[in-house]
């Protein structure tokens, strides 16, 4: 597995944390440092896919609030995952922005950061609809007329792409074979006859451009590729 992951604890958890990544994904690149301010400074110019903070005394709580804050505050594009044992404090660093937050003793802190690191797959017919993917934590594709030859998690079709009924048949099809794949359907300058077939589909959401316009797209999008993320990290 690739990836940039930059690690911030004490000194025995963190190079055990960087031992057990290592032997779990070899192709890892992983770096660690001892202070929260270290690791925001880092994150923010290393390119670094993931930010994670390992389990610290309550006395070094707030700090490690302040750093999870300054990185989505400057724009770290990466996941930010945080250790904590307790309630409150996985609940304070999900307020202060993180991701996720997890406790290591129930949850493996390797399999975690391998999970987070998986990008949800993601297939758009029309180009304005494959612009939604822009700055999003997913690995897009486009297609055309046929359907992905592997389901992706999340799939965008456009009523516009396909005036025929064939299409939306297949897509009905794919929808019941592959459970774990989202679908969303486009309503935008296709033909009446495509747009019944495509409600006929039965899939949901269906959305309207013309009602939701180009941002409402952009946050149904944004909010199933975390809903897929989440996902993923939860059962890792």
């Amino acid at each position: 597995m690739a990836g940039r992951v930059i690690v911030c604890g004490d000194l025995p958890d963190r190079y055990e944390a960087e031992r057990l990544l290592a032997e779990r994904h070899p192709g890892l690149h992983v770096d660690s440092v001892a202070q929260p301010w270290e690791l925001a400074e880092r994150a923010l110019s290393g390119g670094y896919d993931v930010a994670l903070l390992l389990k610290v005394a309550i006395a070094a709580h707030e700090r490690r609030m302040e750093a999870i804050a300054g990185l989505r505050r400057n724009g770290f594009a990466g996941k930010v995952l945080a250790a904590g044992a307790f309630l409150t404090e996985k609940q304070d660093a999900v307020r202060a922005g993180a991701d996720y937050a997890f406790d290591p003793d129930k949850q493996a802190t390797e399999r975690v950061v391998g999970a987070a690191l998986v990008r949800p797959a993601a297939a758009a017919d029309h180009p304005y609809l494959r612009s939604l993917f822009v700055g999003e934590w997913a690995v897009p594709a486009r297609y055309g007329d046929a359907l992905p030859a592997a389901a992706p998690d999340l799939l965008l079709a456009a009523t516009s792409c396909h005036p025929g009924a064939a299409f939306w048949g297949a897509l009905a099809t794919s929808v019941r074979a592959n459970p774990g794949m989202r679908c969303v359907i486009v309503e935008d300058d296709g033909t009446e006859d495509a747009r019944t077939e495509a409600l006929a589909t039965g899939i949901q959401p269906y959305l309207e451009l013309a009602v939701e316009g180009v941002g409402g797209l952009l946050a149904q999008v944004h909010r199933l590729l975390r809903e897929i993320w989440l996902a993923r990290v939860t059962g890792a």
